[in-house]
């Protein structure tokens, strides 16, 4: 039963995918000429994209009272590629990640084309385009979502926020909003922390697998309503991350 709502999911998953990309690209493309009807349709489509998948994956968002209105920065903790599929089901918001992901299977395709900030943070020179990309973003009307710890976690705690990529929020005093995550699976299956949190030597394609073999899962968003200013970029990442911390569920491990 599991392997076979494993398949059926990622068939269906890879073909919404491919359709909405096509679109997707397609109108960016030749329909549209001006830079807000292209982010409309941009917008549309990723928020589409992510509802679909919420449904398909029988993922239960908490009902959330208050989010950011766009344009915005969002700092957020990081415990798997699941929490992109979350924020952009509520938000419309880009995405800063590391630049393996613009290799993994769909996900990578997808976030090439919804115009995902991809960063090498070994590098200083793609760290400031990458700052500059955001910005950007941001004067366009977009929202920005910063996963500030650097990777994805096992949802035990939250790790210490790297300051680097607020920089340009620091120096323009740009107030930034945040968001906790986390997550939880019912009784009878494995912990969250196995199936869903992203951590530790875990492949992707196994990890994906198995994510799909749940039969849903509950997901924690709660966004801070008071963005956190601060000109000085480690006195704001620490900032961040009290208030990330503070509102924080630790993912189960039972």
């Amino acid at each position: 039963m599991k392997l076979l709502r494993a398949t059926t999911r990622l068939a269906m998953l890879s073909t919404i995918t491919a359709v909405l990309s096509f679109s997707l690209v397609a109108g960016k493309l030749v329909l549209l000429k001006t830079t807000h009807a292209r982010l409309l349709w941009r917008n549309w489509h990723f928020r589409a994209w992510a509802r679909v998948v919420v449904r398909l994956l029988n993922i239960r968002i908490n009902p959330t009272t208050f989010t950011p209105s766009k344009p915005f920065l969002l700092v957020a903790n990081h415990l798997s590629y699941i929490d992109i599929v979350v924020l952009a089901a509520k938000l419309d918001c880009t995405f800063i990640a590391k630049s393996d992901v613009a290799h993994w299977p769909i996900i990578g395709w997808l976030s090439k084309v919804t115009d995902t900030i991809f960063i090498n943070r070994r590098q200083h020179r793609d760290l400031n385009r990458a700052m500059h990309s955001a910005q950007r973003f941001i004067e366009q009307g977009l929202g920005v979502v910063l996963f500030a710890e650097g990777t994805s976690t096992s949802g035990k705690e939250v790790a210490p926020f790297k300051s680097s990529m607020l920089e340009f929020a620091a120096q323009k005093s740009v107030p930034v909003y945040y968001a906790s995550l986390s997550y939880a699976t019912s009784p009878n299956e494995a912990s969250a922390a196995e199936t869903i949190c992203w951590w530790g030597d875990m492949t992707f394609p196994d990890h994906f697998f198995r994510l799909l073999q749940l039969s849903g899962f509950e997901a924690t968003l709660n966004f801070g309503r008071d963005p956190i200013v601060a000109n000085d970029r480690r006195v704001l990442a620490n900032r961040l991350w009290q208030a990330v911390n503070a509102q924080f569920i630790p993912v189960s491990a039972h």
